[in-house]
């Protein structure tokens, strides 16, 4: 499959004030050298806690907050560099679906007034057949055509989000970003949703960037699983792999807090100490390193790179030469 996208080095960084009688500001690094590919047809999961900055790399991709540093090449071409007519052009093929689907629509437009803006703003076709095409819209995502001309107060929040996807579907685009558009939603909306994506990204072949902190969601929707923690990928490989082989102390604590649909399996739970550290503060070293339950020296001395085990990325020094097990995996409990 042809590489859509491939982000290099992205960094994003927030400046904080101290206060009114403190000088200088603090910076935040939401998002620090994150890099991956993806390609044509398949969902790439991106998957953490909240505060790992998942949601900063979606919205830095597609340049509604700008990046602080890196690339996000688009087929060979750098958008971080691109202005006006070019940059409206890479917005008609990146389209976003949010997490609030009421606060991601104007309460005051007519919900199919809102799926046909884009695709007027862009001049791909008539007004007549654009509001032809709303109501196809409306129609692949569920809903019925008569409810085109309603506001969207009057819709339930599953409702709002399949009228959220149309409009992202109006312009036809190659990647959607779709920023934890399920977590807000009864756990029954959840399921018709997430089939529904499935369902359009065969139908129309676009890729998905889906971004969750259910790691259950993510394995049902992802070909592929970049686990995040504060601001950088710690492991990314094959959705398969993943669960059947991970890699980092992380992954694995995450996967152990899926809830198992049957009562009668007993595992045991891997139970993270403290919250997720301070980006303006991050530990010393590995950032993982103030929670994990395989911490070792050099992981409060050194920060550990991405290393790549035949396609298998995971950040970890259990796994580095320079680690404690050169390379071996740790003989602690769980690690």
């Amino acid at each position: 499959m042809e590489k859509l996208l491939e982000v290099r080095g992205l960094k994003k960084y927030f400046a904080l004030n101290k206060g009114l009688f403190s000088k200088g500001s603090t910076i935040i690094k939401a998002v620090d050298d994150v890099s991956f590919d993806l390609k044509g047809g398949e969902t790439l999961g991106v998957v953490g806690e909240s505060g790992s900055g998942k949601s900063t790399v979606g919205r830095s991709i597609l340049r509604l907050i700008e990046p602080t540093a890196g690339e996000v090449n688009y087929k060979g071409e750098n958008i971080l560099s691109l202005k006006g007519e070019s940059l409206r052009s890479f917005r008609k093929n990146a389209q976003m679906i949010f997490q609030d689907p009421y606060a991601s629509l104007n309460p005051r437009m007519r919900v199919g007034d809102a799926i046909i803006e884009p695709i007027l703003s862009h001049n791909l076709m008539s007004r007549g057949d654009a509001i032809d095409k709303a109501v196809e819209l409306l129609e692949k995502v569920g809903l019925d055509k008569d409810y085109f001309d309603r506001f969207p107060h009057q819709f339930s929040g599953g409702q709002r989000q399949r009228i959220g996807i149309a409009r992202a579907l109006g312009l036809e685009p190659e990647v959607i970003v779709a920023d934890e558009p399920v977590s807000a939603l009864d756990v029954s909306v959840q399921a018709q949703i997430i089939n529904l994506f499935k369902d359009l990204q065969e139908e129309f072949g676009f890729a998905y960037l889906f971004i969750a902190h259910d790691l259950s969601v993510v394995k049902y929707l992802s070909d592929r699983i970049a686990v995040m923690y504060l601001g950088e990928i710690v492991e990314l490989c094959k959705k398969e792999e993943l669960f059947e082989n991970p890699m980092h102390p992380y992954t694995k604590a995450l996967i152990s807090a899926i809830p198992k649909p049957d009562p009668r399996i007993k595992e045991k739970r891997i139970i993270l100490k403290g919250d997720i550290p301070s980006h303006s503060n991050p530990p010393s070293g590995c950032k993982f390193s103030s929670r994990c339950y395989c911490v070792m020296d050099i992981c409060k001395e050194k920060h550990p790179e991405l290393i790549d085990y035949n396609g298998h990325k995971v950040r970890c020094h259990l796994f580095s030469k320079g680690g404690e097990n050169n390379g071996e995996i740790s003989s602690k409990e769980n690690c």
